[in-house]
């Protein structure tokens, strides 16, 4: 007696929670989700134009926000910023390019150097802001070996600057080999 009251409470519990859990599965959803059986979206690549030269040596890559000026296979150029770099094409300012029309690249692919350069001028700059003047124009001798170091300092870094900085380097395709490559996805 015992026994058969068990089993058919059992078979009712085991009704009402496969009734509970399991009927209403794909309609008790929030409609702001996506179904439970929907694939999960794939996410947008994300490329970086790389330039190797053909001959070997340092290769270079294009980043995204860079200033670029192109010339084309029909002798035009243009110039603007890197917005989007894809699998076959790079978007520059509103314009899209096929990257295999490019036959010539020019931008600035900067170095580390470049970068302690202008640091390095920034610093000396400051230096002779802060030395250069005095409550009766003269300075202490301390102040005077500032003064000259912050000098010689600015003029170090801006003789690196001008070459590291501001001169772009043009990249042409009988040269360097221009390829797309995937680094990620959004």
């Amino acid at each position: 007696m015992f026994m058969d009251r068990f089993v058919k409470s059992y078979a009712l519990w085991c009704l009402l929670i496969r009734f509970l859990f399991y009927a209403y599965e794909g309609k008790s959803q929030d409609p702001g989700l996506p179904p439970v059986n929907s694939s999960r979206q794939s996410s947008s690549p994300v490329y970086l134009l790389n330039l190797t030269p053909i001959s070997g040596g340092k290769s270079y890559t294009l980043f995204r926000n860079t200033k670029v000026h192109v010339t084309s296979n029909d002798g035009t150029e243009f110039s603007g910023k890197v917005r989007i770099v894809s699998k076959d094409s790079i978007l520059i300012d509103s314009r899209k390019y096929a990257v295999a029309d490019i036959t010539g690249l020019r931008f600035n692919p900067g170095t580390t150097l470049g970068a302690v350069s202008a640091i390095g001028a920034v610093v000396g700059i400051a230096i002779i802001a802060v030395t250069v003047g005095g409550k009766d124009k003269e300075r202490s001798q301390g102040e005077d070996v500032a003064f000259w170091g912050g000098v010689g300092l600015t003029a170090v870094s801006g003789a690196f600057l001008i070459p590291n900085y501001f001169i772009r380097k043009n990249f042409v395709r009988t040269k360097y080999e221009f390829r797309t490559i995937q680094i990620g996805s959004y």
